[in-house]
């Protein structure tokens, strides 16, 4: 069980590069994607929570932090809450806030603003590289974006009000983003942010 858990990253970020690969077929890979990578996390918080438990039981001391000797939302509810549910959920839920805010304002805005499949991208790039690193993930599309749209415009590309689309950065920023996770990439200022707002 603890090999598969440390296997999991792996497998996340080989279902996203395989996205990145298959980008033209996007359209047919990206709500299957989602589908999978929802499984995996909520089978992750399962053999987490499980193997938690486990140890627990298997401890002749934290044996009585347990049924029948305490409630399961005591001490063991509180101790795997902060480390393992609300990363993981709390992702879930942000990438889902985002994909409803995505849609309301494609729907306004008579779709001026985003693809269909790019809603799907955010959540599953939101999704994917998981709390807190979806702050880090978020600003650095603003930044890209920022960034790109003032290039077209100094050599002419677009016009000032014009459309940029971000379609192609979704995913290659979540893998770039997704290494910062574990320490790949370590920028203190940053990685003491990160550390101050887990859970």
């Amino acid at each position: 069980m603890t090999n598969f858990l440390n296997f999991l990253p792996f497998v996340y970020f080989v279902i996203t590069a395989g996205l990145i690969l298959g980008f033209a077929k996007i359209k047919q890979l990206i709500k299957p994607a989602v589908i999978l990578i929802l499984f995996l996390k909520i089978a992750e918080l399962i053999l987490k929570l499980s193997g938690q438990y486990s140890a627990f039981k298997n401890n002749p001391i934290s044996q009585f932090l347990l049924p029948p000797y305490q409630r399961i939302t005591g001490f063991f509810f509180h101790y795997v809450d902060y480390r393992f549910i609300w990363p993981i959920f709390f992702s879930i839920l942000v990438g889902f806030l985002f994909f409803l805010a995505v849609k309301l304002l494609n729907r306004f805005s008579g779709g001026r603003f985003f693809e269909e499949e790019e809603t799907w991208m955010i959540f599953y790039s939101i999704i994917f590289v998981g709390h807190p690193l979806w702050i880090v993930y978020i600003f650095a599309i603003v930044v890209m974006g920022i960034s790109w749209y003032l290039i077209q415009l100094i050599f002419k590309k677009i016009k000032f009000g014009e459309r940029l689309p971000l379609y192609y950065l979704w995913l290659p920023l979540a893998i770039l983003t997704f290494f910062f996770q574990g320490g790949q990439l370590q920028i203190p200022l940053l990685t003491e942010f990160l550390n101050n707002i887990k859970f």
